[in-house]
């Protein structure tokens, strides 16, 4: 709004400058030339401040999106909400394969984030012991059908 005020306050002083100056001169062809110099200077008056009031506002428009820009804190806490949410993804896949009978050594899911700041399942891999490798296609299964991705799947042999 200071913007506005500045331009109103400089056409008005520079119209009564321009006022001022014709009632002096009385010559019709210095009149005529003082009138286009008036004229430009009016003008100039007028557009300077619409001038620096945009360049005001272009440099409010880059303090809004340095803004935006995700702080070291807010880096850190994403990180600590993904760690979190891949562990929590992690132990429902280990509970959900123990409900149908499959004892996993370990999970691992491996989350990525989209360009639209979403959070996808890239791949998953679980880990069996030998007693449980010919139960591969029920692993795939229960996995497909609860995460909506096919997992690779390790078999460890037993340590005896």
């Amino acid at each position: 709004m200071s913007g506005l005020y500045s331009v109103a306050a400089a056409v008005c002083a520079s119209a009564v400058i321009v006022a001022l100056l014709s009632h002096f001169v009385t010559d019709g062809g210095t009149k005529k030339l003082l009138s286009l110099v008036m004229g430009a200077f009016v003008v100039c008056s007028m557009l300077l401040p619409v001038v620096n009031a945009v360049r005001g506002l272009s440099a409010d428009f880059s303090e809004i999106a340095e803004a935006q820009q995700p702080t070291a804190d807010e880096e850190a806490c994403n990180r600590q909400i993904l760690a979190q949410t891949k562990a929590n993804l992690e132990a429902a896949l280990t509970d959900l394969l123990a409900q149908n009978g499959i004892s996993v050594r370990r999970a691992e899911i491996v989350l990525a984030l989209t360009d639209e700041n979403r959070v996808i399942i890239s791949q998953i891999t679980v880990t069996v012991g030998e007693e449980f490798a010919a139960r591969e296609w029920q692993i795939k299964r229960v996995t497909e059908q609860n995460f909506s991705i096919t997992p690779t799947i390790l078999t460890e042999q037993t340590n005896e």
